[in-house]
């Protein structure tokens, strides 16, 4: 075969057993060992690489949380994330029968978990069962560096406290130095009294508890049923405890006394029952915290029990109990200014000497302060009060955890308060000049409201108060701009509003002169064409009467003659009256009322008609203007009466309205009325009612018609009482 040949054939066997391999090569091997998924990253862990391993159930605690162990080590199994994930395909049933020594099968996918890595589950198969590994020895080192997480340990403590927990009881335990927790079922300890300030041991699978960053912040112990708890030093009697002085809890001693109770007694200044109590004697003092509900009184000698805790930095007894073994005269509190406490205690810190003439914590002071603020508790249910205070150029806060907080409430910011509470240092590393734990803050326990009193008000002129006076002024200033913007505003419409008034007032006083101008001529006209007119053909009547009379009296055309000149004669009577009304001005000289009554008895002279003019109010001070256009429409009113309504009785009342600066005229009339709305207009040649109410509208005023068929009419007339410019000829 020649080599060109040989190669490509050797090439294509390759490709193929490449391709032929690819899959397996490709495909991850699941990790069987426990050891092995622990040394994961939490990069690694959280690629979700296979797992199939087989393990020993070492602890089973509520819902889904297990840990499970084989011959290299011991892992917690995230049941919990595989449901949310949607991994887990286990029988729920069988899940819950698992119980601590069950073998499992496990398989699943590594899982970062919150510390260490873990196994997140598919399957978990019980293939049978087995005694539990033994428990390693508790080795301080890798206990308290979290090392020993989901291995079962065997752990030796002192009992500092028992609390009821989810599956049992939690004991507080402290393994000098280091302190943990233990969760040990409800029957290991059927009276857990009897067991704190014992020596113990634990047997059960090492936890942790962490911060949301993955810190260790304190190892635990979860201990199973069938794990041991065993007492090597039965606790003694809480009094029986070595006593202290109130400030040796942590002294210096050759041999350490181990983290077991210690007992002082002092006489107390402040108890809060089932919380705390503070105990003073001479220049030492402590603060003592306690379970114990019994109320105690300033005043009264107690004998505490408890452990020495520093997480305050200043010895603290913790759990103690507490009884009293008599009475002596009640703490009296020292002037002391909080600047100056702090300041000693610096300088005793800087020299590596104690505080003289001691350091103050715990005992009760008395000092003033400025009152900067109150606030009180997120909880509602405690009625403590915090006080922001201020002495030179030190702020600090003093508390009143219990009692009536309303005195307190009451403080005004600003007074100036003589305080009375119980100190409390707070102690923070600072680097100069060398690293050192120094007292930086300083707090206040009030005992009741009755530790605050005012030694002086605050000034009138408060920040609050002068804000709001700036803020007054500032409102104030802008309320001005607004009104002057609205008042410009005003001014611009109304001056609109005043020409657009004038303007329609000429008008109006235009169209009445023009009105009036136009009825003079009309009445000449009639007077002198249709009048004498007329006066002629009733002299040509009148003539022909009186030969017809000497001719033949008796005839008929004598008889139509004298009807005619009848007729006629009325005619040149209305006509004479319709003249006499066009020619005269309205008014005249004559106010209102009288040219009202002047005109109404011409209308009716020789007509059986009842006249009644009523007036009320002072009508003297009515324009001549407004007058005239009132009468002017009265007349209409009365002529249609007279026309068309068959009247007994006429009345005209006139009265200054109820609106301000308004006059009234309503003419009635008794006739036959009629439906408003039905009656001629001007489209068949009638424009009394239309001439009358466009009158009274170009005056801005209001026309109003009543009527009904039998029951008379009644024309009603209001206008202002605004002057005119009546001079326009």
């Amino acid at each position: 075969m020649p080599p060109r040949l040989q190669r490509l054939t050797f090439a294509a066997l390759l490709l193929f057993a490449s391709r032929g391999l690819h899959p397996t090569a490709r495909a991850q091997a699941p990790l069987t060992r426990i050891v092995d998924v622990r040394s994961l990253s939490r990069q690694d862990a959280a690629k979700a690489l296979p797992v199939r391993v087989r393990g020993v159930v070492t602890w089973r605690g509520l819902r889904d949380q297990m840990t499970v162990q084989d011959e290299t080590s011991g892992i917690w199994i995230f049941v919990t994330d595989a449901r949310k994930q949607q991994l887990w395909a286990t029988d729920d049933a069988a899940f819950n029968a698992i119980r601590v020594g069950d073998v499992l099968d496990i398989e699943g996918v590594s899982f970062p978990g919150g510390y260490v890595p873990g196994i997140m589950p598919k399957t978990l198969r019980r293939v049978g069962e087995q005694p539990l590994p033994p428990a390693r020895p508790m080795d301080p080192a890798r206990f308290f560096n979290g090392a020993e997480d989901s291995q079962r340990v065997e752990v030796r403590g002192v009992v500092q406290g028992v609390q009821p927990a989810e599956t049992g009881w939690l004991l507080e335990l402290n393994s000098n130095p280091g302190r943990f927790t233990a969760e040990v079922p409800r029957s290991a300890l059927p009276d857990p009294a009897v067991i704190v300030d014992a020596e113990v041991r634990v047997t059960g699978v090492a936890v942790t508890r962490i911060n949301t960053r993955g810190e260790l912040t304190m190892p635990r112990v979860f201990s199973s049923p069938i794990d041991k708890l065993l007492i090597d030093v039965p606790a003694a009697q809480s009094f029986a405890a070595p006593l202290v002085p109130l400030d040796r809890l942590l002294p210096f001693r050759p041999e350490p006394v181990g983290p077991h109770r210690l007992r002082v007694n002092g006489i107390v200044t402040f108890a809060l029952p089932g919380k705390f109590l503070y105990l003073q004697e001479g220049t030492s003092a402590v603060r003592v915290e306690t379970p114990s509900t019994e109320a105690f009184h300033a005043g009264d000698r107690v004998e505490a029990a408890g452990f020495v805790d520093m997480t305050r930095s200043v010895g603290t007894l913790v759990g103690a109990q507490v009884r009293k073994i008599g009475t002596a005269s009640a703490p009296v509190a020292v002037a002391a200014n909080p600047e100056e406490i702090i300041a000693l205690n610096h300088a005793a810190m800087r020299a590596g000497q104690l505080a003289l003439p001691h350091d103050f914590d715990g005992h009760l002071i008395r000092f003033r302060a400025l009152l900067l603020a109150v606030q009180s508790s997120p909880d509602a249910k405690q009625p403590a009060r915090h006080l922001t205070l201020q002495r030179d150029e030190m702020i600090l806060n003093a508390t009143l955890h219990a009692g009536d907080p309303k005195a307190i409430d009451a403080l005004q910011t600003g007074s100036e308060l003589e305080v009375t509470g119980i100190v409390q240092l707070e102690y923070t590393s600072v680097a100069a000049p060398r690293l050192s734990l120094m007292p930086t803050r300083l707090e206040v326990v009030l005992r009741s409201a009755a530790d605050v009193a005012v030694v002086r008000a605050p000034s009138w002129w408060t920040p609050e108060r002068l804000l709001g006076a700036v803020a007054v002024v500032a409102v104030g200033f802008g309320a001005a701009l607004v009104w002057a913007w609205q008042l410009r505003r005003q001014v611009r419409r109304k001056t609109q509003l005043l020409a657009t008034e004038m303007s329609a007032r000429r008008d109006a006083a235009v169209e009445f002169q023009a009105t009036l101008r136009e009825r003079s001529r009309l009445a000449a006209n009639l007077h002198d064409t249709l009048l004498q007119t007329m006066g002629g053909i009733g002299f040509q009547i009148g003539a022909c009467a009186r030969e017809m009379t000497a001719w033949d009296q008796g005839s008929k055309p004598v008889a139509l003659l004298t009807v005619a000149r009848r007729m006629l004669d009325h005619s040149v009577k209305e006509l004479r009256s319709s003249v006499w009304a066009l020619r005269s001005h309205p008014l005249q000289g004559k106010a209102l009322p009288e040219a009202l009554q002047e005109f109404t008895e011409r209308a009716c002279d020789g007509q059986p008609i009842a006249i009644e003019l009523r007036t009320e109010g002072d009508l003297t001070g009515v324009p001549d203007f407004v007058a005239g256009n009132l009468l002017l429409a009265a007349q209409e009113a009365v002529h249609n009466a007279l026309k068309h309504a068959q009247p007994s009785k006429l009345t005209l009342e006139v009265r200054l309205a109820g609106k301000l600066g308004w006059i009234m005229l309503v003419i009635r009339d008794d006739g036959v009325g009629f439906v408003p709305g039905a009656q001629a207009g001007a489209h068949q040649g009638h424009f009394g009612l239309s001439g009358m109410r466009e009158r009274i509208e170009r005056l801005e005023g209001t026309f109003k018609l009543e009527s009904a068929p039998g029951r008379g009419t009644s024309v009603h007339l209001e206008v202002p009482m605004r002057t005119y410019d009546e001079s326009i000829a």
